[in-house]
């Protein structure tokens, strides 16, 4: 053997534990790679702010507030779906915050003009979609830089808004509507329910389709991807416009919960959050890298901060410090830890 050369396992004798099945390397392994993975920082933060918080007011971690953690964080995440994906393809939104205000007005606005809710839902989702096609076509055929157009589209957004709404809030909506946001089942409520059907969905699609394979390529290295023969426009398109979709549609299950189309919803600081949250959940800038399970626990570190700042009885001013001490420090640390890894390799 070399000295370039791992021992392998069967390079050594099992130690007393594993000698019958050999067992024990192949878990250390395991956990090794587990350790390796952006999901274990975020976990390690999560803990830590929340013992943090809980020295200073145990009712943080009482089955009521851990619910309205992870209610909270449900927003984030379902917008933070589809921005993942199409980061991961090597594309980039900022216009969620515009697309997630748009699709709950537009849906409110069938609702009191009583349309049923089913198709209202479905106007919305739509309307969103067609904002991330929209998108598409500017950065495509316009080519402006991602950032530009989508920045563009946010602000085009902001004063639509207004005007379909005439600045007003939209309501009252009707009772079958604001159930389905304010109902629970077995206690869970509804709305945690839809994230975790929306984030099974996008991680069954990048893990688990030969989609999610062209995604990753395309985000990987567009110019190989075009020598490959992957229709690179339509995955573009597909991407821009699963982005727009979930946007909007987080944008109406917060509707649902409210009870209200809010017109002040959504805008700069929604967009900053999903963005913070896609890329404190490992999901690269450059494309090509990064999980839905990620993105998963960077919305809910975000809504742990939010929730231990009050719990905690922190100002309200000290929460933009905060995040971003967070994001530079999890960033920092999956920067040490890969820069690790690959001296291994």
């Amino acid at each position: 053997m070399t000295a370039t050369q791992p021992p392998s396992i069967a390079d050594h004798e099992p130690a007393a534990g594993s000698r019958a099945t050999g067992q024990a390397p192949v878990h250390r392994g395991i956990l090794s790679r587990a350790l390796l993975r952006q999901e274990f920082t975020l976990i390690l933060v999560i803990v830590v702010i929340g013992l943090a918080a809980f020295t200073r007011n145990h009712a943080f971690l009482s089955g009521d507030n851990v619910l309205e953690l992870f209610r909270s964080s449900v927003i984030y995440f379902v917008m933070a779906c589809g921005a993942a994906l199409l980061t991961i393809g090597g594309g980039l939104d900022f216009s969620v915050g515009g697309v997630f205000t748009l699709g709950a007005l537009s849906t409110s606005l069938l609702l009191v003009r009583n349309v049923p809710w089913p198709l209202a839902v479905l106007f919305g989702v739509v309307v969103g979609a067609l904002v991330g096609i929209v998108n598409h076509l500017i950065i495509t055929y316009w080519h402006v830089p991602p950032i530009i157009a989508t920045l563009g589209t946010f602000f085009v957004l902001l004063g639509l808004d207004t005007q379909v709404s005439q600045g007003d809030d939209v309501l009252p909506l009707p009772d079958a509507f604001t159930k389905l946001g304010q109902g629970d089942v077995l206690g869970i409520p509804d709305v945690i329910l839809y994230a975790v059907v929306v984030g099974v969905v996008c991680w069954f699609i990048l893990e688990h389709t030969r989609f999610g394979v062209n995604v990753r390529a395309l985000g990987g290295n567009r110019q190989a991807a075009i020598q490959n023969g992957l229709r690179v426009v339509r995955l573009d398109l597909a991407l821009y416009a699963i982005a727009g979709a979930t946007g909007a549609l987080a944008g109406i299950i917060y509707t649902a919960r409210v009870g209200a189309g809010q017109v002040q919803a959504g805008g700069a600081t929604t967009t900053l959050n999903v963005v913070t949250a896609v890329l404190i959940g490992g999901v690269s800038l450059f494309g090509g890298l990064g999980s839905i399970t990620g993105v998963a626990f960077g919305a809910l570190l975000l809504s742990t901060v939010d929730n231990a700042l009050v719990v905690a009885h922190v100002p309200p001013d000290d929460n933009n410090i905060i995040v971003g001490a967070i994001l530079v420090g999890a960033v920092g640390i999956d920067h040490l830890r890969r820069k690790r890894l690959y001296r291994r390799g």
